[in-house]
């Protein structure tokens, strides 16, 4: 028998963004039983008479509903975020892929707890990103610290009650990515470049993150306890200029030292203005 049998029973945590493509991915292969879990807070009628904006995130949300059923998902909602519901969410599952964006980071602890409670055997977390580090100089927090929770988390406090994991970096998104976030500004062909440019930044398109992830939950026995790293792509932040700008440093390249950098940072993640992000990911 296939040893990947014993993990047939898939669910996804989200249904958009990576979400949709992994559940369309695994739907694909025929070879697993694939459960969509998904949050009912934005398809609430309450929610819906409150704006244009909200209204069309629900009827968005509905056609992809119907589709993923048309294509054979099993669809559980669910109305808060606790271990409780995640718990009952992944009842009879094997495997958890979570697809939650930054902003639903912190709802994984409640998740892994819930998978421990259903005995689901192995959770794959959302990062297919850039992997979190301490900076001894940012005097909080960084944006990406939940990351670090949620990876202690499997390791300290779930690995050793059975739940196995695979957590997996892509580096940056490259279908999501905002050229600003890098200091590029394309319509000028322009750019702000932060001390030397030697940082190495890699990325991943969503096809390829999607195919990687997808070939890792067919095989659970050589890809459990692992961290993974992949990259479509990696050039250093002044190569990458160099194309955007069209030439060498010149009157288009504006450059910041880093100490300044990292004094902007801290003033704007102060105020929680999303500007800051844009300056965390060039340091």
């Amino acid at each position: 028998m296939d040893p990947s049998c014993a993990f047939d029973r898939v669910a996804v945590v989200g249904t958009g963004g990576y979400g949709w493509h992994f559940l369309c991915a695994l739907l694909a292969t025929k070879r697993l039983h694939v459960r969509a879990v998904t949050s009912t807070t934005d398809t609430q009628s309450s929610l819906i008479k409150q704006s244009g904006l909200v209204k069309q995130k629900h009827t968005d949300k509905q056609k992809r509903i119907a589709k993923l059923r048309e294509l054979g998902a099993e669809i559980v909602e669910y109305d808060d975020p606790t271990s409780e519901a995640f718990a009952a969410a992944f009842s009879d599952i094997h495997t958890v892929v979570s697809a939650v964006g930054l902003s639903g980071v912190t709802s994984q602890i409640a998740m892994i707890d819930g998978a421990l409670a259903a005995g689901v055997r192995w959770f794959i977390p959302s990062e297919y990103g850039v992997a979190h580090y301490t900076s001894t100089w940012m005097p909080f927090p960084s944006p990406l610290a939940p990351k670090t929770d949620v990876d202690r988390y499997l390791r300290d406090h779930a690995m050793p009650r059975g739940l196995a994991h695979t957590v997996i970096y892509t580096g940056m998104a490259l279908d999501y990515l905002d050229p600003a976030s890098i200091g590029l500004k394309l319509a000028s062909r322009s750019a702000t470049l932060v001390g030397r440019g030697g940082t190495p930044v890699s990325f991943t398109p969503a096809h390829n993150v999607v195919q990687l992830v997808c070939d890792i939950v067919q095989r659970p026995h050589e890809m459990m306890n692992r961290t993974i790293r992949f990259a479509s792509s990696t050039a250093k932040m002044r190569e990458l200029i160099k194309v955007a700008t069209n030439g060498e440093h010149g009157e288009r390249v504006k450059i910041v030292c880093v100490d300044e950098a990292k004094a902007k940072f801290c003033e704007l993640a102060k105020h929680q203005d999303p500007r800051a992000f844009q300056i965390y990911s060039r340091l």
